[in-house]
């Protein structure tokens, strides 16, 4: 067996291994973890989890009303439970997560995500675009009311969002680009499953 057939060999298997995971989208508010997680779960034919959606869909109030009903605190217990339950229900392979900009700081949830093998992808942004992104009409994000506080909590969030598997720019890209890399970082193939 030459060197190639074996080094390809372990390329497909790496790949096969990297499809069967879940993967995990994260970074702040704005960073386009719900719109890049459709279109890559589209792409690769496989369900996707918005977890804001689920805690959302569960307490049966929005996001905003959570925060003024039960604080922040309230809302990051809620969030954790939910992304437990996720995690421990979810045994089929290959489904995509989005993960709201607070839930990756939070080391247990972090801890959490490596122990079931989730490949987290850090979407990145200058703070500039972030920003202007969530003053688009959408959906109410309660922390980004203040610019100056949005700019601090960035700040204070990033280095949690570089321990991520991998970081990929989103700043001024189609969403199909961004998809395309994320495929090629994680040895992905869209077609049938099959390895890269």
């Amino acid at each position: 067996m030459t060197d190639e057939v074996r080094s390809s060999g372990k390329f497909a298997v790496a790949s096969q291994l990297a499809l069967s995971r879940p993967i995990g989208l994260v970074g702040f508010m704005g960073a386009g973890k719900t719109t890049v997680g459709q279109a890559l779960a589209l792409r690769l034919e496989r369900e996707f989890i918005d977890l804001d959606e689920v805690i959302e869909a569960r307490a049966q109030r929005t996001i905003p009303q959570i925060f003024d009903e039960n604080g922040e605190s309230g809302f990051r217990r809620l969030e954790r439970e939910l992304l437990e339950e996720i995690l421990g229900s979810r045994r089929t392979t290959g489904w995509i997560l989005s993960l709201g900009g607070g839930a990756f700081i939070d080391h247990r949830n972090r801890e959490l995500l490596r122990e079931n093998e989730v490949q987290t992808v850090f979407l990145d942004a200058p703070a500039e675009e972030l920003y202007r992104r969530c003053r688009k009409p959408g959906p109410a994000r309660p922390l980004s009311s203040d610019r100056g506080r949005f700019d601090s909590l960035l700040i204070e969030r990033r280095p949690a969002y570089l321990t991520a598997a991998f970081l990929v720019q989103t700043a001024g890209r189609e969403v199909a680009s961004i998809v395309d890399e994320i495929i090629a970082r994680l040895s992905l193939d869209e077609h049938a499953g099959a390895p890269a």
